[in-house]
């Protein structure tokens, strides 16, 4: 698979650096990087951070793709990367929230890269990650084809031209959230990551509210004192037969059950009430009753559970919909439109969804439900292309 990089002009190739690291599966998952000459290389641990990870794009504007699992690669605009690598090789990922991070004043982005050996077919997932925050116009095309159909396929994902600048515009335009789009520069921080960073003492003030979905949250609860809410799960292993819950509020917690499990009882599910960050965050503070060993029905429910409501609560949907599905099938996920109508959403999801190309884009930890990630998947990828696009 070849790998280009492309801009429109208003950056020049001279200007962007990339850095691409994972795991090599050719040299027993050892955390290794691409160097300039093409080549993977073991990482070298370094105690301070260090450029010799990042590539200059001009240097190589195209190249032969290697093969990474769990690979990330980042782009930044006007220097490389200032990367430590710990003691087992593994690359520290610059934090965009901390003044004090080397990489602060450098714009960055990443995108998400695994290689998955699969027999005879190599299989590759690509996505562009702004789940942390969001800084450059980046978009990304990929060529191969589609590993259920077998299919030829091509797929453009990332931001639409001028779609960053739109986006920037209409937080500004958000009380409650313009303040995530740090000072001086690009760069806007998801609320999730603003909320951890001001409670963790990373930065002096905070960006946004951290109970900005407490009256949400409360009126949900009420709602479901006396309401129903159905949660449809997967089937099993080995089975046709998708999983429902019910779910009601009872002494302040959701207890959710099922009758429907065909390979004995699973025992209820309870959550607590959780918090405006670890919905943002995706960090439900949950309990699972039994939850035992987390490959367990019990625990594969419950995460599934999870997930759906982490969306549903992002995208306002809670308080309009009584039924959830983990399968994007469900017909909660058909109505697109009717996502994060409320006044109280998470506005750093919308507006990044309506400035990405069809929407699709990976902008919270649980944005995979219902099919709006820029998530894809392939096996053998004929080509790569990074588009750096009109801000």
């Amino acid at each position: 698979m070849n790998l280009t990089f492309k801009t429109v002009g208003q950056t020049p190739l001279s200007d962007i650096w990339f850095t691409y690291y994972g795991l090599d599966p050719a040299n027993g998952m050892k955390p290794s990087h691409l160097d300039a000459s093409g080549k993977i290389v073991p990482n070298e641990p370094s105690e301070k951070p260090t450029t010799a990870l990042s590539i200059q794009v001009s240097s190589a504007p195209s190249f032969n793709f290697p093969k990474l699992s769990a690979g990330r690669l980042y782009i930044s605009f006007e220097q490389p990367l200032k990367l430590t690598v710990d003691p087992a090789g593994n690359p520290i990922p610059p934090q965009s929230a901390n003044p004090n991070d080397p990489n602060y004043k450098i714009p960055w982005d990443f995108f998400e890269i695994d290689y998955i050996p699969s027999g005879s077919d190599e299989l590759f997932n690509f996505n562009l990650s702004t789940v942390q925050s969001a800084n450059l116009p980046l978009a990304f095309q990929v060529a191969g084809t589609e590993p259920s159909t077998k299919q030829p396929v091509s797929y453009v994902r990332g931001w639409k031209p001028r779609g960053y600048t739109a986006f920037i515009s209409a937080l500004r335009a958000v009380e409650d959230f313009k303040g995530l789009i740090l000072p001086g520069t690009q760069r806007v921080l998801a609320p999730g990551t603003a909320i951890t960073a001001f409670s963790q003492g990373v930065i002096p003030k905070p960006l946004i509210a951290a109970d900005y979905l407490k009256a949400y949250i409360a009126q949900v609860w009420v709602k479901y004192e006396k309401e129903t809410l159905t949660f449809v799960g997967d089937p099993p292993a080995g089975s046709n037969s998708f999983v429902t819950w019910t779910g009601q509020v009872e002494n302040g917690q959701f207890v959710f059950t099922t009758k429907d499990f065909p390979k004995g009882k699973l025992k209820p599910i309870v959550l607590s009430m959780p918090s405006t960050a670890a919905l943002f965050e995706n960090n439900f503070n949950f309990c699972v009753s039994g939850e035992g060993n987390p490959k367990t029905n019990q625990q594969n429910y419950a995460l599934q559970l999870f997930g759906t409501l982490c969306a549903a609560f992002n995208r306002s949907m809670m308080l309009t919909t009584s039924e959830l599905t983990n399968s994007s099938s469900g017909a909660w996920c058909q109505d697109k439109a009717a996502f994060y109508q409320d006044p109280t959403t998470n506005h750093y999801a919308k507006h990044i969804h309506e400035n990405t190309v069809g929407g699709l884009a990976y902008a919270f930890q649980s944005d995979d439900h219902c099919d709006t990630s820029s998530f894809v998947s392939v096996i053998n990828p004929t080509g790569l292309t990074i588009n750096i696009v009109q801000r």
